[in-house]
């Protein structure tokens, strides 16, 4: 499966938690996977999750929380854009006897939305006991509720068992955010169509006493952020002091009707601070709590103890501790030291370190991990390697332990034809570094192989390589050692050298 991107979503979150009652992994199938893949830790981590998703054999989790959310949102979406429609048309409700005031819907339009967002930043960031008392407080909380019940198989339930509360915790604000602004968007659609369906005229009134001029003051302070943009939307002080209502006064019948058709351009100063106030600063808001999410997810799926073995399995090379058989080998008396070179291996790795529940490790400290092995890998030296009788994964545990970089890997041997191993042979060029298998006597059908290989003209040097079982950490021990120098040096070929693993 290939992904388009690198990031952790709640469906990988979930997969992994559900896999892992499934399948594990061994050590050596999970250091394998990760050598075969050139993508980072990270990478390589998500894309195990890719690969053995097909193993877990019950329905899986994200598909049941994609369902969920798919449902949910689509319910909640309609109901919360019906909902801004019709508080928005109430707000604007004109019978003809009087204007609409301007202030309540100021209440509405950007007070209300204010606080809330203030309300949704506490939240955020406060501890779950408290954000659970102020989550109440928001009547989406109670329609998810509702619109939860109808549904089956117990979705909530499965939600709260599926995720951590902080995880909850920013499932819920995302939310929240998303419904507010498709509510304020139904605001906005519904003082547009009452202002194109309708003759409205507006007016400000309140019982305080404010003069035209503090009102104007304060219509200033809430254009600020837009003002200079889109002066021609800010209202004149003429215009407020026209539309200064009072309930028992006679301006209602003189001014405010002869000027009916001046009131109405109030319109554009609320749609413009509906929109940035209600809808823009929402929407900001809601990429924060959406980035807010995406972060925790990924802060949770690299905290898990599982995905923290899984890494470690990834970056720590292969060393059995155990040999499956005990095997025989011939015995030598004399030993032959010449055509020999000395290579000095890395030490045998320790076993894997347990890891502790609270051992976390975030991707910060799997990239600064892996920039150190990229430097390493860059002082290598690049082998040419041919194996006889060995399987591509062998190799790689081979290479990955002994801590070498090849620049390409034949296979020869085994399931070949001669007339495969004989290809090989004559396009090989330059040096070889040809790996055996130190417990198997040297064959006439290697020894055939070999042969090609000395007399192709473009390789100039063959080291042979005998390689020993992976519980002595790939060493060949003397025994078997003193049997391919022996048969080496009966080929009387100043190509061939025998690599001596200390």
């Amino acid at each position: 499966m290939q992904r388009k991107n690198n990031k952790v979503t709640i469906q990988d979150y979930l997969d992994f938690k559900q896999l892992l009652s499934f399948y594990r992994g061994t050590h050596k199938e999970n250091r394998l996977f990760y050598l075969k893949k050139k993508e980072s830790s990270v990478d390589k981590a998500l894309l195990w999750i890719d690969e053995h998703r097909f193993r877990i054999s019950e329905p899986l989790n994200s598909d049941t929380f994609s369902l969920y959310s798919s449902s949910l949102n689509n319910v909640l979406s309609f109901v919360s854009l019906l909902m801004g429609l019709i508080i928005g048309i109430a707000l604007l409700s004109y019978s003809g006897n009087e204007p609409v005031n301007i202030i309540y819907y100021l209440f509405f339009a950007i007070l209300v939305p204010i606080l809330s967002m203030i309300f949704t930043l506490f939240t955020l960031f406060s501890r779950w006991s408290i954000s659970e008392f102020f989550k109440m407080l928001f009547p989406y909380h109670w329609l998810e509720k509702i619109v939860s019940k109808i549904g089956t198989n117990k979705k909530i339930e499965f939600l709260d068992m599926a995720f951590s509360k902080s995880l909850q915790k920013n499932i819920f604000i995302e939310r929240l955010q998303r419904f507010s602004l498709i509510f304020s968007i139904g605001v906005l659609l519904a003082l547009l169509f009452v202002v194109i369906t309708q003759d409205i005229a507006f007016s400000w009134s309140t019982t305080l006493d404010i003069k035209a001029s503090s009102f104007y003051q304060f219509l200033e302070l809430i254009a600020t952020p837009w003002r200079v943009i889109l002066a021609s939307f800010m209202p004149s002080m003429e215009l407020v002091e026209l539309s200064q209502h009072y309930r028992l006064g006679v301006k209602l019948e003189t001014n405010m009707v002869e000027n009916a058709h001046i009131l109405g351009t109030w319109w554009r100063y609320l749609a413009i601070n509906t929109f940035f106030y209600a809808i823009v600063l929402r929407f900001f808001l809601w990429l924060f709590t959406l980035y807010s999410l995406r972060k925790r997810v990924k802060k949770e799926f690299f905290d898990l103890y599982e995905l923290n073995r899984l890494v470690r399995e990834f970056n720590t090379p292969f060393i059995e501790t155990k040999s499956p058989k005990e095997e025989k080998h011939l015995e030598i008396k004399e030993e032959h030291k010449q055509q020999v070179k000395v290579k000095n291996m890395p030490p045998p790795m320790p076993p894997l370190p347990k890891i502790e529940e609270d051992n976390s490790l975030d991707d910060e400290s799997i990239e600064e991990e892996i920039a150190i092995i990229e430097d390493n890998i860059l002082e290598k030296e690049q082998h040419t390697i041919i194996a006889w009788n060995f399987s591509s994964d062998e190799v790689l545990l081979v290479n990955d332990s002994i801590d070498i970089l090849p620049s390409s890997i034949s296979l020869v041997g085994g399931r070949n034809s001669f007339e495969e191993d004989e290809e090989i042979a004559n396009n090989s060029e330059d040096k070889i570094l040809l790996y055996v298998k130190s417990w198997e006597p040297p064959t006439m059908d290697f020894v055939d192989f070999l042969e090609e290989l000395i007399s192709n003209d473009r390789v100039y040097e063959i080291e042979l390589f005998p390689i020993g079982l992976s519980e002595n950490s790939y060493r060949s021990t003397d025994k078997e050692f003193s049997i391919w120098n022996r048969k080496i040096e009966g080929l009387k070929s100043k190509k061939v050298w025998v690599i001596d693993a200390k």
